[in-house]
């Protein structure tokens, strides 16, 4: 009978920790998941950071903290606790004392561009006595951008040197009214707004300020992701997306203006008739363009490049016969690989057949059909796979 009693006790008591713990083990506990950097550059290594606490007297000897995240990402630890599939399925154990914070940081290597996110994760409990399955899930707020893949440096040399001769010859000068040069007697010429009046009080004549002059320059990159004919080359394609990225950083740094106009569909945006980023300097409007390119859905149908230089035409024209702009202000880099005529004939019209503007052509194999009904300085650049 006593055995009987003891039995049912220690039954009674199973039942109530198995209860107790499977109401109180979520209580107070906190897991974040996030990435150690908000931008990264495609081929480069980074940090995912898991963070559980448990700011409560129960101990947990046994959590998972589950959650998936894109196969773009290579787990530097191995696959010992992934699965790959359509998306990378993680998996990793945790043992939490009373009042205690656990933070991992697991080496990722981002292996292709794209914008990502974790939205979810998910702890589970296996019980006090481990033999029971508890489930909550989190929401999660983890974000990055990965940057296109840099181009290749020896690639960069030659065709940079090519394009830095079309911005010289496409250069004006303007005066910079922040870098002050001295003051000379007024002219004709000069305006009411360049007169010193203190010196020209001191002097008994007007006198202006003269100012240094500084170069005005301004880039416009087309990238064309439209494939040539109807096989798709994806290749090429994301040549065309890392050459733009690599041609923004360098004008940029050379203290020239760039805009980027591109007929990509991005991943999760609804489609327009294309990408646009407006003309702008510095590291905050490079990170703007390169996480446009970095949106940019390849398997996704492009917009046909020939109606957006349409378009582009029209907005230039019109911009310049109400003198809000002057058409020779742009000088046009156009990356594509496609060649048709119509293309071409677009470019041109768009151009102002302005012999200093640029059409890179990146191609693999054959070349094929030369540009000949272009006024464009025309590159071809072979690309191998292991520009990819």
């Amino acid at each position: 009978m006593l055995i009987i009693v003891m039995l049912l006790g220690a039954g009674a008591v199973y039942m109530v920790l198995r209860k107790i713990y499977a109401a109180l083990w979520y209580k107070n506990l906190t897991v974040r998941i996030d990435f150690s950097k908000k931008n990264a550059v495609c081929g480069e290594t980074i940090e995912l950071i898991e963070t559980v606490t448990n700011k409560k007297r129960l101990p947990l000897p046994y959590i998972n903290l589950k959650f998936q995240v894109n196969r773009a990402f290579r787990f530097e630890d191995g696959e010992e606790n992934s699965v790959v599939s359509d998306n990378t399925y993680r998996n990793d154990i945790f043992s939490l004392m009373m009042y205690q914070k656990v933070t991992r940081k697991i080496p990722i290597k981002c292996t292709k561009r794209g914008i990502y996110s974790i939205g979810r994760a998910d702890m589970v409990s296996s019980g006090l006595f481990m033999n029971d399955i508890n489930l909550v899930g989190t929401n999660q707020n983890a974000n990055i951008v990965v940057f296109p893949k840099q181009i290749n440096p020896e690639l960069t040399d030659i065709t940079f040197s090519k394009i830095m001769g079309a911005v010289e010859k496409n250069t004006y000068l303007n005066p910079d009214i922040f870098e002050f040069r001295g003051i000379r007697e007024y002219d004709t010429h000069d305006t009411m707004n360049m007169i010193n009046w203190k010196a020209s009080a001191r002097t008994g004549q007007l006198m202006v300020n003269q100012y240094k002059e500084t170069m005005c320059q301004s880039v416009c990159i087309l990238a064309n992701v439209e494939p040539e004919g109807m096989l798709k080359q994806e290749l090429l394609s994301e040549i065309t997306i890392s050459m733009a990225s690599g041609l923004a950083q360098y004008l940029i740094s050379q203290k020239i203006n760039v805009s980027l106009i591109s007929n990509g569909v991005e991943t999760d945006g609804e489609k327009t008739d294309f990408l646009e980023v407006e003309e702008g300097g510095g590291l905050s409007h490079l990170n703007e363009i390169n996480t446009v390119l970095a949106g940019i859905d390849l398997s996704k149908n492009a917009n046909r490049f020939t109606d957006i230089l349409e378009e582009l035409t029209d907005r230039t024209h019109n911009k310049h016969e109400y003198g809000m702009s002057e058409m020779s202000d742009t000088l046009y880099i156009m990356i594509s690989q496609n060649r048709r005529k119509d293309l071409q004939k677009s470019f041109d019209m768009l151009t102002g057949n302005n012999r200093q503007c640029v059409w890179i052509a990146p191609y693999y194999g054959e070349p094929g059909e030369r540009l000949e009904d272009t006024c464009a300085s025309v590159i071809d650049w072979e690309v191998h796979y292991s520009d990819d």
